[in-house]
């Protein structure tokens, strides 16, 4: 049985190519852990180790409610291993087995869409997205694993030698089967893949060889979906398109579309499908934009085309207020198609109440004053969803939600704004204004050493600024602190090195080079976890001391032990033993120091191994402060 110091296996979870994934405990904080184990026999090939430690590295950087997350790495003789979260569900789809109903895939691919998302902009494609690489937790919702292949999406290096494919061939995108380069749009391929078998129990393209399974993906039409799912075949066409150019562009686009649908379902504009539990729904709500419902007939990947002719009416006599009324009736135009009803008569009350009002304002020639003072003319209008979305999109911004994947940001908010009304003023403001806080929140982010987070910030703040002095000055900083995590990388691979070795202390012992990479990269998480390592390596030698009766090295150990980590859990235990032990050693240099002056007071002074002189010096070795026995000898050397 493997064994794996710090862990205590349960049972064998999966068994992959490369790895074997166990349950098991790990006993420092007594929780539940995948333990994914690399094969030994692997090891004759350093790709191996590489994307081993690879996708530790990268998980570790990935915070994100739908990826799942990684508590500690290691090596252990022979052993690569990877402790993470344990999710009971297990893959969404087992093999061979039924269609899963509409309202569970079209969640767990909006929510494995988020994750994509994410990792996008972190900078990263996962590029092996399938249902095994899905599990679920106990309440159902989904989260990514596995970033054994992932790449940066600016990565110049390779597995494999240029050219060659790696992913698993039913999954894989058009430009992945051809070896080219890819972003984020090939993990929404995959996806839709995904989705695909999640509705029809299969996937899309299947044949007896990888080879041709590949060609399938590059020439083969997209399939099409059952009669009874044929409602959702825009958003398979959007995700499995063949050019990357035509697909849902990141993976924000893609959950908006699917909870569009979700809440056309919900709101039972979309018989036949099944309805989702509320819990789905409310989180559906929070992902899309509440733009309109998304039309049945005709949704796009590119989330509110709508009726572009709508949009760019340009007469000067009302400025954005004409934009404002066919905003709003291309909102009306769209729900109708969703429900195939007619425009209720209330709301064609209000339209022509608008229309009469506009038309009033012209004829008493009050067209330029109507222009000039168009915010106000504005507030009379109803409540429109479009004047919904600029608050919301102002109260987030106000709380300091600037951006996210869930469609509740301040940033996605004032672009639905802006895609309802380009030349709104306050859309743009508050887009200018988005981008200023990235702008803040990424120069936070630096003093905290938090690359990550920085450089997300300073990418979202250069697309919504355009660039600018500011931008570049942050950029900079960020390639410097970026240097910083190579040194810090660096010193991770010299701390291993020292703890397989056994070095745990010393300048060139594992925690002080572990130290060394947490303060050039204050959130390396493998940093961290080499720490908790190597004291767990001290706190077994400091109970190694106590089993060979040896307080005074149990109590540098444990001395130790409170000087690196002054939190760690087992200390306060270790502690009350050496309590135990240095009471018990008290008392046996109390009963020999009695023995030694009964000796010396009956004449046996020297000699005999048990005379007044070696009792005195076997308490010394002992204590070497204790007075009684350097009293002692001074009255044996007298006598």
């Amino acid at each position: 049985m493997i064994e794996i110091p710090g862990y205590r296996l349960l049972r064998q979870l999966g068994r992959g190519g490369m790895a074997t994934v166990y349950l098991a405990v790990q006993e420092s904080v007594d929780r539940e852990v995948a333990l994914k184990i690399m094969s030994p026999a692997l090891l004759v090939d350093p790709n191996f180790g590489e994307r081993f430690l690879r996708e530790a590295k990268i998980a570790a950087r990935l915070h994100h409610r739908h990826v799942v997350g990684i508590h500690d790495v290691g090596r252990c003789g022979d052993y690569h291993y990877m402790a993470m979260e344990y999710l009971a569900g297990g893959p969404v789809l087992s093999k061979n087995g039924p269609p899963r109903p509409v309202s569970f895939a079209l969640r767990v691919t909006r929510e494995i869409a988020g994750a994509i998302n994410y990792a996008q902009q972190k900078g990263f494609i996962h590029r092996d997205i399938k249902p095994d690489n899905i599990l679920l937790r106990d309440d159902g919702s989904a989260a990514l694993t596995d970033f054994g292949i992932a790449r940066a999406n600016d990565s110049a290096t390779r597995m494999t030698r240029t050219g060659a494919v790696v992913g698993t061939p039913h999954y894989m995108s058009p430009e992945q089967a051809r070896g080219r380069q890819l972003d984020g749009r090939a993990d929404l391929y995959s996806l839709g893949v995904v989705l695909y078998e999640m509705l029809v129990g299969r996937v899309p393209y299947h044949a007896e060889d990888s080879l041709a399974v590949g060609i399938m993906h590059i020439t083969q039409p997209v399939p099409k979906l059952p009669e009874s799912l044929a409602v959702l075949q825009p958003l398979v066409d959007g995700l499995l398109a063949k050019e990357p150019h035509d697909r849902f562009q990141t993976g924000n686009d893609a959950a908006i579309a699917i909870a569009r649908y979700e809440r056309a379902i919900a709101n039972g504009e979309l018989p036949g499908l099944d309805a989702a539990p509320e819990q789905t729904l409310q989180d559906a709500r929070s992902a899309e934009t509440r733009v309109s419902p998304l039309p049945a007939a005709d949704p796009s990947p590119r989330p509110l085309a709508g009726d572009g002719h709508a949009r760019h009416r340009s007469d000067p006599s009302m400025g954005r207020l004409d934009q404002i009324l066919a905003a709003t009736d291309d909102h009306i135009m769209r729900a109708s198609r969703v429900s195939q009803r007619a425009i209720k008569p209330a709301r064609r009350k209000i339209g022509s109440r608008i229309a009469l009002l506009v038309l009033l304002l012209a004829i008493a020639g009050g067209g330029f004053m109507a222009w000039k003072h168009q915010d106000r003319l504005r507030a009379m209008l109803p409540n429109t969803e479009l004047n919904d979305i600029l608050a919301r999109a102002q109260k987030a911004l106000d709380t300091g939600q600037l951006d996210g994947s869930e469609g509740s940001s301040a940033r996605e908010l004032f672009q639905v704004a802006r895609s309802l009304d380009q030349d709104n003023d306050i859309a743009r403001r508050g887009m200018r204004a988005v981008g200023e806080k990235l702008l803040a929140r990424a120069h936070d982010a630096l003093k905290r050493n938090d690359a990550g987070l920085a450089r997300q910030s300073a990418a979202a703040a250069r697309e919504l600024l355009g660039g600018g002095a500011a931008v570049e000055d942050i950029e900079k900083s960020i390639a410097a602190l970026d240097a910083r995590g190579t040194e810090a990388e660096t010193l991770l691979g010299k701390a291993q090195a020292a703890f397989d070795a056994g070095r745990l202390l010393g300048d060139d012992g594992a925690v002080a080079l572990y130290q060394r990479a947490l303060a050039s990269d204050t959130g390396n998480s493998l940093a961290r976890a080499g720490i908790s390592r190597s004291v767990d390596a001290l706190a077994e030698q400091a109970k190694a001391a106590f089993a060979a009766g040896d307080p005074g090295t149990a109590a540098t150990r444990v001395e130790d032990i409170a000087r690196i980590l002054p939190g760690y859990p087992a200390l306060p235990d270790l502690r009350a033993e050496l309590g135990k032990q240095r009471e018990a050693a008290s008392v046996a240099l109390g009963k020999d120091l009695d023995r030694a002056e009964a000796q010396l007071r009956a004449g046996r002074i020297a000699g005999a191994a048990d005379s007044a002189q070696a009792l005195f010096e076997s308490v010394l070795q002992r204590d070497a402060a204790n007075a009684r026995a350097r009293a002692g000898l001074r009255r044996v050397a007298q006598g």
